[in-house]
């Protein structure tokens, strides 16, 4: 394959046959439908007033105050939309703002009034994997090495489980508050509200609140793992004893009475289910909207746990759950999300990616592995290691506003709820295949990080409430749990602040501003440190610490990062159906290979990768680390097995000799193949310089420290600012430095190295580079080249304002359009970039070969427009093209760029109309709707706002999204109608998907059988100027006509071609038509393109 790929820019140019791109149908609506339904030229816009009433808070006391405070303010706007005929209008309480569907003008003419903020537009998700007064404990550094319990010595004295609860001193923070009088919201699938342990001892149930939002009605199945795990971790009683000896395989048996409990975090707490998914495994973004709309106004929830996420590219923040959470936050809602199961591959999903929210990611607690005998743990007998990174935590570094997670708790693993009735929640399920399982599973994820910090928020609440009289606001909550976390020695873009230290939050929370001090508590202004910076410039950061302890402390920060290896062991092993094998914790046979390696004393981090060809399908490799005293230290539970590459991290390794297990699980196959691994013991240095380097702190005093850091080379770093105490459960802040890439007049470069990552799709390992463009350049033109093949990559060229104008893959096809592999180049050219700062997002997007652990990659940044000439095109009114006798003109095109690309000519008219577009599935939907196939239309270049408007049986909400996920806005409903629009002065080209669901919430039965929806997507775009003609076809004109063909020019690296254009003179004669010709290109691979360069044309018709 290399040698194939290597010789495809020796072909020929040549015509490739393309035909179809997109089939689509027309819209069943009558022209009378759409006319009622656009409301003409209305677009659905959200006016916020300066008045944010927040001597209001919308809580649950001062809701009805607030909303009459709300609606007298309102009042005379009101009027004014009632006299221009406003449409779709709707008054909010959760913040102070209308909805309503607006002309241009009258947005101008409301911005004028001084009582308004802004007139702003209105503009698919999964739960995170379901794999599976006392003085402070300090968090270990590595667990004992002693005998470490998994069963309890006395029978009628059960473990208490989770074993998070022991890691975050939970036990000590439970002698202080419950959670009592706090309400906590999941939304999550379905649950048993009836499981005894969701019922307190006097008979009152925990959940106040189970509605269903799904559609499938509340009797449906439902997988039920995670609103189980979510409220047994938080608000479980401990009420129920279970014996694990039942769960386990029989391959590995426990002794009968291996019993535990299981007990919340915050068992005072109250809850509010809301079921999203029904029996289905995802759910779209307008159903969790809805879902956060009642826990937050109907419910009034204090805390919102969101153990669901997403993947948008480009994620601007700005989806429709990122602007639901903003407004939760804004009433006086304290919410929390997991990061995301996908590895440590800046990959952070929404809407933990969003300012206000609580992104936490994960840490191991692996008592459940010894308990269970999970992923080869008996090869190697002792104990087990926590407080590590888990292999699953998605961190790293934002694409936008550079951020990373905000703390970390345990995710990897803990036992949790379930049912026995498995019929009806098919996730309790016991995968350990025991002979008498309890109604329990062992939980694993990001999904038990979040609400275990949930569980906290709750505890922060009550016991600030406790000593203030008042409830904390959410950003105050977050500045509590952050401030208190404790500092693991994690890289920062790993561990944010540090693990969640549920004692100290509420020690804080009962101190601050108070006379009457506690524990040895730090608050600290900010809960991270973030620049953007040019490469080489330095930064100074001020940061404030407060001394909210009983007693002085003395203060020492110090910048922490920047590893260099120690000892590298690289190597590779071979797995087959003859490698050595063992029972699993599931029953299955494991084929496995050990391999030993030695860690010298001082390494502050070890890391270890695998990789294998991910090409073998049905296939998988995983890695299990053992340190020195025979401690089960990391496990790569990676959030897709076909990935190809497996990650694990140890924090402060201990010197010695370590072991590692890789092994392949028979499923239908087994691997057979060679597997690379390296582990590298790492050392962390100063990066920076604080000033004072100490202070020394009253109880209730403030200092302030000046922190400066420089930029290194293009590209993203995370820092640790370690507030050093003395403790042992000191905290750090997170600093995270974005290095824009530097350009002169030429351009400029920049570089990385690529592994692969945890998972694929939009969920893969992940780079961000941005760079300020120059007003005026005649092209931006950013060029990527690997070292190697086989690593299928995907990159989004975004503009200004987020719009990503141009989406490339490094796929490689001949010129029939035949896919060969994926090569060693990616090309984008815009035309005429609009100055400000630019970014180019890199995606893993798919399985890696196996064939290399690392994968450097270089990047060029150019402003030289690519060499287009065109000859005979018209240029004036006095250009006549007459009936019967076309005019034809040439275009002759030079691919400067480093891969094949395919070039076609696209003429417009000037000036923007609405066209109705082509749809696919768009006519009798059924609901609700189905995860596999959804409407979706594909829009063509120079639009700038697209619409989709709905027609339903039932009432609904829709949503539209861009393929690749961003950008995504969610519309406004009357009734049976429904309409979403996105605007930007250029939206991206391609494919958008409509995501039309039932309005909640229902009962037991869901949505009435049969119910549809018909839908219809329109287009402000320049119309296509049917008289011209291309030899090339127009991939773009098959979003309004069935028939365009589409044969565009393929042209190698440094190959011309030209296409030729006929003028043809259909329509009234003497009518001048002005329009341009867009030369563009279009990825077969990734579904978007270029706008390489635009050529205008004027002609007369005679």
């Amino acid at each position: 394959m290399a040698a194939v790929l290597a010789l495809g820019g020796a072909a020929t140019a040549a015509t490739s046959r393309h035909d179809h791109v997109f089939r689509g149908k027309r819209t069943v609506l009558s022209a009378a439908d759409i006319k009622r339904l656009s409301a003409g030229t209305r677009r659905p816009s959200i006016i916020i007033f300066k008045n944010q009433l927040k001597n209001l808070p919308a809580t649950a006391s001062a809701a009805a105050v607030r909303a009459k405070a709300a609606s007298v303010l309102q009042a005379p706007v009101r009027a004014q939309l009632a006299r221009v005929h406003a449409t779709h209008v709707n008054g909010f309480r959760i913040i102070n703002a209308i909805a309503a569907s607006i002309t241009p003008a009258e947005a101008q003419h409301l911005r004028a009034d001084t009582t308004i903020q802004a007139v702003v537009p209105d503009t698919f998700r999964h739960f995170a994997t379901l794999d599976s007064g006392p003085g402070p404990a300090a968090v270990p550094e590595v667990a004992s090495t002693g005998q470490q319990p998994i069963c309890p010595s006395n029978p009628s004295e059960p473990i208490i489980e989770p074993e998070a609860r022991t890691v975050m001193n939970v036990p000590a923070a439970q002698q202080l508050v419950d959670g009592s009088g706090i309400r906590v919201g999941i939304v999550a699938d379905g649950l048993d509200p009836n499981n005894p342990d969701l019922i307190r001892p006097n008979g009152q149930h925990v959940i106040f609140d189970y509605q269903d939002f799904s559609g499938f009605g509340t009797s449906a199945p439902s997988d039920g793992r995670e609103s189980f795990l979510d409220a047994g971790t938080i608000a479980s009683q401990g009420n129920q004893t279970y014996d694990i000896s039942g769960f386990v395989n029989p391959a590995h048996p426990l002794p009968p009475g291996c019993n535990i409990k299981i007990a919340g975090i915050a068992p005072g707490a109250s809850l509010a289910v809301i079921n999203l998914s029904g029996p289905n495994a995802g759910f779209f973004n307008s159903t969790i909207v809805q879902g956060i709309e009642w826990a937050v106004l109907h419910d009034h929830v204090n805390v919102l746990n969101e153990s669901i996420g997403g993947n948008p590219l480009p994620n601007t923040e700005n989806d429709p759950v990122a602007l639901a959470d903003q407004a939760a936050v804004a009433a006086g809602v304290t919410v929390v999300a997991s990061s995301g199961d996908a590895g440590p591959f800046n990959n952070v999903g929404s809407p933990a990616t969003t300012p206000g929210v609580i992104a936490v990611g994960g840490t191991t607690t692996y008592r459940v592995y010894r308990q269970t005998t999970r992923y080869g743990t008996q090869l190697v007998p002792g104990g087990w290691e926590n407080n590590n990174i888990t292999a699953l935590s998605s961190d790293g570094i934002d694409e936008f506003n550079p951020d990373t997670v905000d703390v970390v708790a345990p995710g990897d693993r803990g036992w949790s709820l379930c049912s026995s009735d498995t019929k009806m929640f098919f996730g309790c399920t016991d995968i350990d295949k025991g002979a008498n399982p309890p109604p329990i599973w062992a939980a694993g994820g990001t999904s038990a990080s979040a609400p275990e910090t949930s569980g906290t928020a709750a505890l922060v609440l009550q016991a600030y409430a406790k000593t203030h009289g008042r409830l904390p606001a959410p950003a105050l909550v977050e500045q509590i749990i952050t401030s208190t976390a404790t500092d693991l020695g994690a890289p920062a873009d790993r561990q944010g602040a540090g693990l969640v230290n549920t004692l100290k939050a509420v020690q804080l929370a009962e101190s601050i501003d108070r006379g009457a001090n506690q524990g040895q508590t730090l608050l600290i202004d900010q809960k991270s440190l973030n620049a953007t910076l040019n490469a080489g410039q330095s930064h100074t950061f001020t940061v404030h610490a407060t001394n909210e302890g009983s007693t002085p402390q003395t203060v020492s920060p110090s910048v922490v990062g920047r590893p260099t290896p120690l000892s590298d062991d690289t190597g590779a092993v071979t797995l087959s159906n003859a490698s050595p094998t063992y029972i699993d914790g599931e029953g299955n046979t494991d084929f496995y290979a050990v391999h030993t390696f030695n860690v010298g004393p001082g390494a502050d981090y070890l890391t270890g990768d695998i990789t294998w060809n991910a090409a073998s399908k049905g296939t998988a490799v995983f890695e299990t680390l053992f340190d020195p005293q025979g401690q089960v230290a990391a496990y790569s539970l990676i959030g897709s097995d076909q990935s190809g590459f497996g990650h694990v991290e140890v924090r402060k390794p201990n010197a010695g000799k370590w072991t590692a297990v890789i092994f392949t699980v028979n499923n239908a196959a087994v691997y057979s193949g060679q597997v690379q691994f390296n582990y590298e013991a790492q050392a962390f240095h100063g990066a920076g310089s604080v000033a004072p380097a100490a202070q020394t702190l009253a109880p209730g005093q403030t200092g302030s420290f000046n922190v400066t850091v420089g930029a290194g080379q293009a590209g993203d770093e995370g820092l640790r600012l370690h507030m050093g105490t003395g403790g042992s459960d000191d905290g750090s802040i997170p600093i995270i430095i974005r290095s824009l890439v530097p350009l002169g007049r030429a351009g400029g470069t920049f570089a990385g190295t690529l592994t692969g990552g945890g998972s694929t799709g939009n969920a893969g390992q992940q780079f961000t580079y941005q760079f300020n463009v120059p007003n005026g350049e005649p092209s931006l033109n950013a060029a990527l080249q690997l070292t190697d093949n086989n690593y299928q990559l995907t990159g989004y060229l975004v503009d200004p304002s987020g719009q990503p104008v141009s989406e490339q893959s490094n796929a490689v096809f001949d010129a029939s359009d035949n896919l060969l592999g994926f090569g060693q180049s990616m090309q984008f050219f815009h035309g005429s970039p609009q100055g400000g700062l630019w970014t180019l997002t890199l995606l893993v997007s798919g399985p890696v070969a196996g064939q290399h652990l690392r994968e450097p990659f270089t990047g060029a940044i150019t402003f030289a427009a690519p060499p287009v000439t065109s000859k005979g095109i018209p240029g004036s009114s006095s250009s006549v093209v007459k009936a019967k006798h076309p005019v034809t003109a040439t275009i002759k095109i030079t691919n400067t760029g480093s891969v094949r690309k395919d070039y076609f000519a696209d003429a417009r008219l000037n000036g923007k109309t609405q066209q109705v577009l082509l749809g696919s599935d768009a006519n009798a939907v059924g609901l609700p709707l189905s995860l596999s196939a959804q409407p979706n239309w594909l829009v063509p270049t120079n639009t700038d706002a697209f619409s989709v408007l709905a027609k339903g049986t039932i009432p609904i909400t829709t949503e539209i999204s861009f393929f690749s996920g961003d950008p995504d806005a969610l519309g406004g409903s009357i009734g049976n109608a429904s309409g979403a629009k996105l605007t930007a002065p250029e939206l991206a080209p391609g494919f958008y998907f409509d995501l039309p669901e039932p309005t909640g919430p229902f009962g037991p039965t869901g949505v009435p059988a049969g119910s549809s929806v018909d839908l219809v997507g329109i287009a402000d775009s320049n119309p296509f100027d049917t008289n011209v003609t291309a030899s090339s076809g127009d991939v773009w004109q098959q979003s309004v006509d069935a028939t365009a063909p589409y044969t565009p020019l393929s042209l190698a690296p440094g190959q011309t071609g030209t296409i030729t254009l006929t003028f043809n003179a259909a329509g009234h004669k003497g009518k001048v038509l002005r329009g341009f010709v867009d030369v563009d290109t279009f990825n077969l691979a990734s579904l978007g393109g270029d706008k390489v360069t635009t050529i205008p044309y004027t002609y007369k018709l005679g």
